[in-house]
């Protein structure tokens, strides 16, 4: 008899345009669907928007690819006292929350799932960290986090589960946070490879960059900006994905505003995942520098699309130009590191951004071993 994994995800909806950490649940219920039965609580709109998402029906279990049961909740009209009839409605063997800040998602789930798994000791209960602990993301909204993480340790919920990571430096987040005795276990990130997509004819002294993100500060889109005003090269900027963060945006639009005429940049808006390929046609280069990435998984499928990659230090890949897959930049010297790696991929020729796409596509198919990290889910979820 297969177990009964309950999930509690924010989102959970495969079209949402810039990919994310929707990917993460996505790829992860693709993957293991035909050894659990997967149920999935989440919210019944797309991020940053409120109306209902087309095709789904609000407060009720559906079908999901014949792969879960998705139950789109109504949460601002709902009473979060019915979580509890839902958790006991599934009887689940493990409850896998993803995240940690999340009133309707994260902590209302959280203290009934502690409740019902004291009614139910084997019944595990698995906190995922989400890349939330990331020093980088706490840095965001600093202040309520610190007063957050203050209550959630008061409450002793951060003893009262089993906590996922995906990967070690999680891992050390996690106890450099809530101390060396907490139970943390590491299952790492299905990936979402893509195609290989063809590559524009490259000439020296030029380029084309793209993106696909959300636009945020997390993605540092400030600071690849700012590094183009000073470039002579002529460089178009591809920016796909739905703005998070109106005011940053606002702020990229001023910039823009004022580039120099060698340097074009273009938003696209949000992007469907059918679209992906399509839309890697465009670039040379794949860049999102960001603060912080759990995994990152645009950047694995730009890299696995065969397009090279430019991103930081803060992000699981590390030393990209060792491989000839790309430029990681050191996070603490961010502009001179974003300078040399678009210098370098603008002075290509066509020839050598070849054998850089070939090196990129390599990298992105080895990067993570599936059999492994499905050995790692049967740990979390006992097997």
């Amino acid at each position: 008899m297969k177990k009964r994994i309950l999930i509690f995800y924010d989102h959970f909806y495969p079209a949402w345009k810039a990919g994310g950490p929707v990917q993460s649940l996505v790829n992860l219920v693709r993957q293991l669907y035909a050894d659990y039965e997967l149920y999935v609580i989440c919210k019944p709109h797309e991020m940053n928007e409120q109306s209902t998402l087309p095709g789904i029906s609000v407060n009720k279990w559906m079908d999901w690819e014949r792969k879960a049961k998705v139950y789109y909740r109504d949460y601002a009209g709902s009473n979060h006292f019915q979580l509890k009839e839902l958790i006991a409605s599934v009887n689940p063997d493990t409850i896998f929350i993803n995240g940690l800040f999340s009133l309707h998602f994260n902590i209302r789930p959280l203290q009934h799932a502690v409740a019902y798994c004291k009614q139910h000791p084997n019944c595990r209960l698995i906190l995922s960290a989400r890349g939330m602990l990331h020093p980088g993301a706490l840095s965001q909204k600093s202040f309520k986090k610190k007063i957050f993480l203050a209550f959630f340790k008061l409450a002793g919920w951060h003893k009262a589960v089993y906590w996922h990571a995906t990967d070690e430096q999680e891992l050390q987040y996690i106890k450099q946070q809530f101390g060396e005795t907490m139970n943390v276990l590491v299952a790492g990130n299905f990936p979402n490879l893509l195609p290989a997509a063809s590559m524009p004819v490259k000439k020296a002294n030029e380029l084309i960059l793209g993106t696909i993100a959300l636009i945020s500060p997390m993605k540092n889109h400030v600071a690849v900006l700012n590094v183009l005003q000073k470039s002579t090269a002529a460089i178009q900027w591809h920016i796909y994905g739905p703005v998070k963060d109106a005011a940053y945006w606002k702020e990229c639009e001023a910039i823009i505003a004022k580039l120099p005429e060698n340097i074009q940049v273009k938003y696209h808006g949000e992007l469907s995942p059918a679209d992906k390929t399509k839309a890697m046609e465009q670039f040379q280069v794949f860049i999102m520098p960001s603060k912080s990435e759990n995994f990152g998984h645009a950047l694995l499928e730009a890299l696995s699309a065969g397009k090279p990659v430019i991103t930081t230090n803060t992000t699981p890949f590390k030393h990209l130009q060792d491989v000839h897959a790309g430029f990681t930049a050191e996070i603490n010297r961010l502009d001179e590191d974003l300078s040399i790696a678009i210098e370098k991929f603008a002075a290509m020729n066509d020839v050598e951004l070849t054998e850089c796409s070939k090196a990129a596509a390599v990298f992105g198919a080895n990067f993570v071993d599936v059999k492994l990290i499905t050995q790692q889910y049967e740990v979390l979820f006992k097997g």
